[in-house]
């Protein structure tokens, strides 16, 4: 099976090459890896570390991370496609946990675990994959999106029924697609960590706070009750849920908080 990862970039360079390897990785005799790298005109050594691996290479301007992504997917090969910041990493393992999800679980897409790092690789905790019993109102109550896009898989079919993803939303697009995938079938759980999310200060939702808050409140807006009753209910049993269901990091982000507030560090994390 070809299992396709799509990586939009953008003076990458830094941390694309960890990206990279963590991918080839996770090739195996049954599985071929196809890294797509969609570059929106790096001028930092990003485009040619890509080609000095052999990988696809797509240029061009774009409308934003979610119109790379969709012309990366829309433009490869594999019956599974993965989406993968540069700064991001595969666990090993994770290609072969994917296919197994995929085909034992006959769903349309498969979500996994995941750890959180820092910029230098340190450890922040980690995030179990969502219980696949929320619907699309539970999700957005939440008011952040659970679903991990480095630990989300789909068929290639079901990418393409839903059309990739919204290129109108600049942050908050992966929330918007995962809503609407969960409206028509829950996804295949993966329980094992399959990636790593690298929280720098410098994600793109945390430089875009206001924007993304704003794109958050049209995918509620779309998909969440109009009861504001249902809505706090829902916040405080996924906030419990996810909490204590992942204590680390819990921990994690108490710790962060507290070092970002006594002047520790420049920024949290979270």
């Amino acid at each position: 099976m070809i299992v396709t990862i799509v990586t939009p970039t953008l003076n990458a360079v830094d941390y694309l090459k960890e990206c990279i390897e963590s991918a080839r990785r996770n090739a195996t005799r049954g599985i071929e890896i196809e890294h797509v790298i969609v570059d929106g005109g790096s001028t930092d050594g990003t485009v040619e570390l890509a080609r000095s691996y052999g990988l696809k290479v797509m240029q061009g301007k774009d409308s934003g991370i979610f119109d790379a992504i969709n012309k990366g997917s829309f433009n490869s090969s594999g019956e599974l496609l993965g989406f993968l910041g540069a700064d991001d990493v595969m666990l090993p393992g994770a290609a072969a946990a994917v296919v197994d999800a995929y085909r034992t679980s006959r769903r349309r897409w498969v979500v996994g675990a995941i750890r959180w790092i820092d910029s230098s690789g340190h450890g922040l905790g980690g995030l179990a994959a969502p219980p696949n019993w929320m619907t699309p109102a539970m999700l957005v109550c939440l008011g952040w999106n659970p679903i991990m896009h480095m630990a989300t898989y789909f068929s290639r079919t079901f990418f393409e029924e839903l059309g990739g993803f919204d290129i109108a939303y600049k942050d908050a697009g992966d929330y918007d697609m995962f809503c609407r995938a969960l409206a028509k079938e829950p996804y295949g759980r993966i329980t094992q960590p399959i990636a790593c999310f690298r929280r720098t200060g410098v994600n793109n939702s945390a430089i875009h706070g206001s924007r993304t808050v704003a794109e958050c409140a049209r995918v509620y807006a779309q998909h969440g009750p109009s009861s504001q009753a249902e809505r706090l209910f829902w916040r405080a049993l996924l906030k419990a849920y996810f909490n204590l269901g992942n204590p680390d990091w819990l921990l994690s982000k108490m710790a962060d908080t507290t070092r970002a507030t006594l002047k520790l560090q420049p920024k949290a994390h979270f």
